[in-house]
């Protein structure tokens, strides 16, 4: 059940986080949540690639240097946390909520 509380909350900020900046640029809601959705997951996808990029060249780097091995090259794995979790039902809800407004547009 905390999961489900995590997952909320993440929609929660990141809502209101793209609706601050919808705000400031002055920009529409509905145009601003799918694409600064699909941005958020995206910088926490490359966070996590740089921390194992980092890792894999301080292990390399500890290996040829000292001889000492701390885990070897691993890798990379996305890891699903209840947050990324939360960044996923965000863009999949935006998603929708964009298709059902623009759903004219895509008619003609």
């Amino acid at each position: 059940m905390n999961k489900v509380y995590i997952i909320a909350v993440t929609v929660a900020i990141e809502t209101l986080s793209l609706w601050l900046v919808s705000l400031f640029f002055g920009w529409s809601f509905i145009d601003t949540i799918f694409l600064g959705g699909l941005a958020i997951f995206g910088c926490v996808w490359l966070f996590q690639l740089n921390n194992n990029q980092t890792n894999n060249e301080y292990n390399a780097f500890a290996k040829g240097q000292n001889g000492i091995d701390n885990g070897g090259i691993m890798p990379f794995q996305f890891k699903m946390t209840p947050i990324t979790l939360g960044l996923l039902a965000f863009i999949a809800v935006s998603f929708l909520v964009t298709v059902v407004k623009y759903y004219p547009y895509f008619l003609n």
